[in-house]
């Protein structure tokens, strides 16, 4: 079958053996789209090899946003209602279900995780435990968002929105769009896109942004006072995954606020904080790292949100590298493979 693997240094389109059924609850979807996440072009660029237990020549299959069908189940694979050709979507890794942290509903920081990131391929195997079932009438371009909607949902609930809160998002990629659409259906107030594409800011006030700022022609602080009667956001999500942005959005962000860091930045990537502001602010700062328990309130949601404009950048498997490079221009809210 076909895979799009890393081998460290490297990624391109390989052949590789199909995966069969190790276990009597498996389950084996066909590919039908897979979509490129920020944290593959930190794989490909060689950020995540110790994390991805990645080696020199190794092919490693990538990717974890996708959608498929299903072609084979195991013969314990029944919990679910599960039957081939159901329309499907999964959550990646597996969790052992016994440690400390999958027992104190922490799955995330599971201590035997095993990382399952293979789906830019023509198939997969994934555990029944992980799978989802859409409707028969799902779109499945779309469908692939429910993973990164997941996170983005954990992402928005770690801060603890409320009605009028006043919201920043810095980055207007499709985790900035996402973040966006999500916080105006919370009822986020003064909802501000930092954003440095023109075609992004655009989009970002056609899907309900109250204001954009261009970092690039405009003093971000100045224009973040001005929007905020200098009072700064209650807010402030840092997904861009730009080094530098990071100061900026800790300066904007007002007495009590929350900065939240949702990027995946460079390895070895050090942050200072200035700790007099830090105190007097009280500021809180949160990272997120997996959404495990989110899944099914996504897919309540996927629906209720604009996919559209996420769905321009379709590729080939066999034209990967002029995806990535796209992906990597910054010009693509998203970036899909069509394994259909």
């Amino acid at each position: 079958m076909r895979a799009i693997c890393y081998t460290c240094p490297g990624f391109d389109l390989y052949e590789v053996p199909m995966p069969a059924l190790k276990k009597p609850d498996d389950v084996l979807i066909r590919t039908a789209y897979a979509g490129i996440c920020g944290s593959d072009v930190h794989i490909i660029q060689g950020d995540m090899d110790a994390f991805i237990g990645a080696k020199p020549g190794k092919k490693t299959i990538i990717g974890h946003e996708a959608s498929g069908i299903i072609a084979e189940l195991g013969p314990e694979a029944t919990t679910k209602g599960l039957k081939v050709g159901d329309k499907v979507v999964y959550y990646y890794n597996w969790h052992c279900g016994k440690c400390y942290y999958c027992r104190n509903g922490q799955e995330q920081f599971c201590q035997n995780i095993y990382l399952h990131d293979q789906s830019m391929a023509d198939y997969i195997v994934q555990n029944e435990q992980q799978i989802y079932k859409l409707s028969d009438d799902a779109d499945l371009r779309e469908a692939l968002l429910i993973e990164p909607i997941s996170v983005v949902m954990r992402g928005l609930e770690l801060c603890d929105p409320r009605i009028g809160t006043k919201v920043a998002i810095s980055g207007g990629g499709g985790i900035g769009l996402l973040f966006l659409q999500l916080a105006k259906i919370s009822g986020a107030a003064r909802l501000t896109v930092i954003e440095p594409v023109a075609e992004k800011r655009a989009e970002a006030l056609a899907q309900g942004a109250d204001h954009v700022i261009d970092p690039f022609n405009q003093d971000v602080l100045s224009e973040a006072m001005r929007i905020t009667d200098r009072m700064g956001y209650d807010i402030v999500i840092e997904a861009s995954g730009v080094v530098k942005a990071i100061q900026t959005a800790y300066d904007i962000l007002g007495r009590g606020g929350i900065l939240e860091l949702f990027a995946v930045y460079p390895r070895g990537t050090k942050y200072p904080i200035d700790l007099d502001t830090y105190w007097l602010k009280e500021t809180r700062i949160t990272g997120v790292f997996q959404s495990p328990y989110m899944f099914p309130r996504a897919i309540e949601t996927y629906r209720k949100l604009n996919l559209k404009p996420f769905l321009k950048y379709i590729y080939k498997p066999e034209d990967c590298k002029e995806a990535f490079k796209i992906r990597m221009s910054g010009v693509a809210q998203k970036v899909l493979f069509d394994f259909s």
